[in-house]
Order: C-alpha cells, then structure tokens, then sequence
C-alpha cells in the first residue's frame, strides 16, 4: 500500500505507517532516513493533542489531517485505525491535493488491513 502510495504521488519521497506507540508497522522511503520517518510517527499524537486543545474553543471535531511545510518538503499526517498513523514526505512543488487525495485512499486500504 505504502508503495503503491509512493508511486501515485510522483513527489512523494517516504511514506510510514506507524502503530499507536510509533512504532513502525511499515516504511518506504527514498530520500529520507529510518529514524527521521519514526520521529515523525512517533510525535503525530503529541501534535495532534496539543492541536486539539488549541482549537476546542471553536471546532470540537477530530483531526482528520495534520500538515506542515518546510522550504522543501510538505509533512503529511493522517490517523487510522487503532490509533495508527500513516505519514508522507513530499517534495514542496507537488501537488498537495493529490497527496491528501491518495493518502484518504491509502488510509482505506490500511484500515481494512488493521
């Protein structure tokens, strides 16, 4: 699935599917380091919590996508089930909406796995 992901995002560079605990159940990557893409999974649910509590004023609903940017690179996380996190690395000039787009698909395909 994570490759079939990779493939359908050409800018995409790693792609992880983390379990609750962020630990890894599966990795691909190109261009970026084992380590960096765990770190990644590892602290989706610290963002997410602290994102939630920011924004409990006004919006009570689940945070279905978290993204970021740096100069580079766009940071996409999306949840799962049973807490799993699936995270993609793309190059900054993709196309942003159809990596979201192919990660929701993604995410179907995992969940049925779960």
């Amino acid at each position: 699935i994570l490759d079939l992901l990779i493939q359908r995002v050409p800018e995409a560079l790693a792609a992880t599917f983390s379990d609750k605990d962020g630990e890894p159940i599966s990795l691909r990557t190109l261009q970026v380091s084992n380590e960096a893409l765990q770190l990644l999974g590892a602290y989706q649910q610290t963002v997410k919590r602290h994102l939630a509590q920011a924004i409990e004023e006004f919006d009570r609903g689940d945070i279905d996508q978290i993204l970021f940017a740096t100069s580079d690179h766009w940071i996409l996380l999306q949840g799962a089930n049973e807490g799993c996190t699936l995270v993609l690395v793309m190059q900054r000039d993709g196309i942003l909406g159809r990596a979201r787009f192919e990660m929701t698909r993604s995410i179907e395909l995992l969940n049925q796995e779960l």
